[in-house]
């Protein structure tokens, strides 16, 4: 019975041995100084333990470890593991404890490694045993680790053989002395970096380099050309002034008109248009008399802008046109009523910046 223990024993350890040869080196900057680990364990009791019933069959466990590397080949590490062993004829299972230290040496820098050590356990009683085994570390990222582990186990006392597999996962870690004593001065760039960096300066963020950058200093909500410069383009604004007169009249009779106002405000916003006020009247009447009233209305609304809304007289000239402009020649008196008016429209074309 031993000697086919131990045949599987040898089996299992050279398989994990060959799995853990094969995988890829840890670099010198990669190797983690400590780690933490929890694990599970499949665990083999020799048959004849304990003599002379020999009840004890398989069992499992599970256990944490916490490791120490103290150079790229050398750690070491305590471990503890809780066990349940199964009882051959299925009553007076066996549960206890394992704890214990082990030395690691790693392959070469590889994340395969040897251990040995020393262990108590305490199932029915307490054993006092000598372990070796193989390992291997499986990388997943920058700290975390996946374990897997054959292990043999020597009774000093009763010559027993035990045999376990562990597979855990690990955290990994650098101590501060480590970090410290691993720092090392970073060298300053080549001067030919140093003197590209002021070079390649992008000021106001336009994604221009400050050395191409023919217009420094545009607001990044612009969109700009291969120059750097705003890119402009023509947009056409434009205002209607529209106020009504009664019949034969050319008294302004609601000058707070909202009309007056957006007229007033389009001036002012574009300084450099120039506005027609137009006096219309309807075609009652003789034509002389028309042509005199629609000039004295264009004057009236005139005045107002300047006196009122603030608009530079130099800007506005007044001009009427008496019956010669109908809107609608029906003859009717709702006619007469839209043609009896003041009408003048403004236009201008201004450059705008377009938006990223």
């Amino acid at each position: 019975m031993r000697n086919f223990k131990r045949n599987k024993i040898s089996i299992l350890l050279c398989a994990i041995g060959t799995l853990g040869l094969s995988g890829n080196a840890l670099a010198d900057d990669q190797i983690e100084d400590g780690w933490v680990a929890g694990f599970i364990e499949y665990y083999n009791p020799d048959s004849d333990k304990p003599e002379p019933f020999e009840y004890l069959d398989d069992g499992h466990g599970i256990g944490a470890e916490l490791g120490l590397r103290f150079s790229p080949r050398w750690a070491g590490r305590i471990e503890w593991s809780h066990l349940d062993i199964d009882a051959i004829d299925g009553f007076d299972d066996e549960t206890g404890d394992r704890l214990g230290v082990d030395a690691l040496y790693f392959l070469d820098q590889k994340s395969v490694y040897l251990f040995a050590g020393v262990k108590h356990e305490k199932l029915d009683t307490s054993y006092r045993m000598a372990n070796v085994g193989i390992g291997k570390h499986f990388q997943i990222n920058d700290n975390w680790r996946v374990i897997a582990e054959a292990a043999s186990y020597y009774d000093f006392g009763q010559d027993y053989n035990d045999f376990g597999l562990k597979l855990g996962i690990a955290y990994t870690f650098n101590t501060e002395s480590n970090q410290h004593k691993a720092a090392a001065p970073t060298p300053p760039p080549p001067v030919t970096q140093q003197v590209a960096e002021p070079i390649s300066l992008d000021t106001d963020g336009d994604g221009i380099f400050d050395q191409a950058d023919k217009c420094p200093g545009t607001p990044k909500t612009d969109k700009v050309d291969a120059n750097g410069c705003s890119i402009l383009m023509e947009k056409s604004y434009s205002v209607v002034l529209n106020i009504l007169f009664a019949n034969n009249s050319s008294e302004i009779t609601d000058p707070e008109s909202p009309e007056f106002q957006k007229f007033a405000d389009f001036m002012q916003r574009y300084g450099s248009v120039y506005a027609e006020i137009g006096g219309h009247t309807s075609a009652v009447g003789e034509a002389d008399y028309n042509q005199k009233l629609s000039e004295e209305r264009a004057n009236k609304v005139r005045q107002l802008l300047i006196d009122r809304y603030d608009i530079d007289a130099s800007r506005l000239t007044a001009k009427g046109y008496g019956e010669t402009e109908l809107l609608d020649d029906s003859g009717t008196a709702e006619a007469a009523k839209k043609n009896r008016r003041i009408h003048a429209k403004v236009s201008t074309t201004v450059e705008t910046k377009v938006k990223r």
